[in-house]
């Protein structure tokens, strides 16, 4: 269940209490030093409820290799909705000693209120957040290995290509499910449980100022996978993405940065529900339930304000806001090109960020308002 448990594990971010330290080196190098820390949390998520945990984080910085040395995350939470889930992430750039970015996460999860309100389901759902539990919900179990090499193509100062070499494995079952869930009702593909195993490439180009808090420049990434049975995944799928995504900056009182994302996605072949594209959480539409609407492709428009508006030195902590407007479909393979931007979905909303340890992480509320109701998320780092 990819499409929203590794985004959980930034959720946990009001902190009750937190450590922040640099370790240098055994040479005493200024360019050569670890920055780690360990949040013990709090928080609250419209689509998991309240939520506790520890987020353990661990940035490697060198001379001369950006955005940094090596990343490594590892998390646990659990919530008041019945998700317990755990993660190891870690990111290396130039790994096996050449220019090669590899990246890899590995986590596991069991949640008993799993959303699930229908695949092709547009119809409005007043207070969607609080609809019955009964019909929309499941329990669910699932882990995963998710695993990315970006090769270099083109490494210039202004600007890079990668070529994506892509690995992901996941298995997902739903269990002990009340016959009067929509999922049971409806039997979707994966409904009695399966693995997905999928190999493909992409390209990832930018001209980005910065990978975590871009305030100019521009970034695309382009991605084909194949799932197979003679490999090992229980469905014959392929899923295409793209996205594209555009900084700009100007001066209005302070520095304020326009960000902007359209995504889209299309997957076809047998895909099991939780592959397929969907739109609703806190990286998508703001406002709606998670996987709200659930289709066989998905376009979005994602667009931002955000500035940073103070400091406190103490505490070496900066504060800061956005204002977000979203808008996107799901759709199935087969709607004609030129109904595709009919029915959209709208929501909008403001958030506030801060920023603690170190300029790369960011920590951001953002309250989204749509038709069906306000979704509330805490979350780490820019949502692109």
């Amino acid at each position: 269940m990819i499409r929203s448990f590794l985004n959980i594990f930034k959720g946990a971010v009001v902190l009750l209490l937190f450590f922040s330290n640099a370790v240098a080196s055994q040479n005493v190098v200024v360019t050569d030093s670890i920055k780690t820390a360990f949040l013990p949390a709090l928080s609250f998520n419209s689509d998991f409820g309240f939520l506790a945990g520890g987020l353990l984080q661990k940035f490697h910085y060198k001379q001369h290799t950006q955005p940094f040395y090596s990343f490594t995350r590892i998390a646990a939470i659990a919530s008041t909705k019945g998700l317990a889930s755990a993660l190891i992430e870690h990111d290396k750039p130039y790994a096996f000693g050449r220019g090669l970015r590899f990246k890899n996460q590995f986590y596991i999860s069991r949640f008993f209120q799993d959303s699930f309100y229908g695949v092709g389901s547009y119809g409005k759902i007043n207070d969607s957040f609080n609809a019955s539990t009964d019909l929309f919900t499941f329990q669910s179990f699932s882990f995963g290995l998710n695993s990315e090499l970006r090769i270099p193509v083109r490494a210039g100062h202004k600007n890079s290509l990668d070529i994506l070499a892509i690995l992901n494995f996941d298995y997902e079952t739903p269990w002990d499910n009340d016959a009067n869930s929509l999922i049971s009702q409806q039997e979707p593909l994966g409904e009695q449980g399966g693995r997905t195993v999928h190999i493909g490439t992409g390209f990832i180009w930018e001209n980005r100022n910065s990978e975590f808090r871009p305030t100019r420049g521009n970034y695309a990434e382009s991605s084909i996978e194949i799932g197979q049975t003679w490999y090992g995944s229980s469905y014959n799928t392929l899923v295409f993405k793209a996205e594209a995504r555009q900084y700009l900056s100007f001066f209005l009182i302070r520095e304020i940065t326009w960000a902007n994302r359209v995504f889209a996605k299309n997957t076809s072949g047998e895909v099991p529900y939780w592959k397929l594209a969907h739109a609703g959480d806190e990286e998508s539409l703001r406002g709606y339930p998670s996987r709200r609407f659930m289709d066989d492709n998905v376009i979005l428009l994602n667009t931002e304000l955000r500035t940073w508006l103070f400091k406190i030195k103490p505490i070496k902590g900066e504060f800061g806001g956005t204002l977000f407007f979203d808008v996107g479909r799901t759709y199935s393979n087969g709607d004609s090109f030129n109904t595709v931007f009919n029915d959209l979905k709208y929501s909008g909303g403001l958030g506030g960020t801060s920023s603690f340890f170190t300029s790369d992480f960011i920590m951001r509320i953002d309250v989204g308002f749509s038709e069906e109701g306000t979704g509330v998320y805490f979350t780490a780092g820019y949502m692109f």
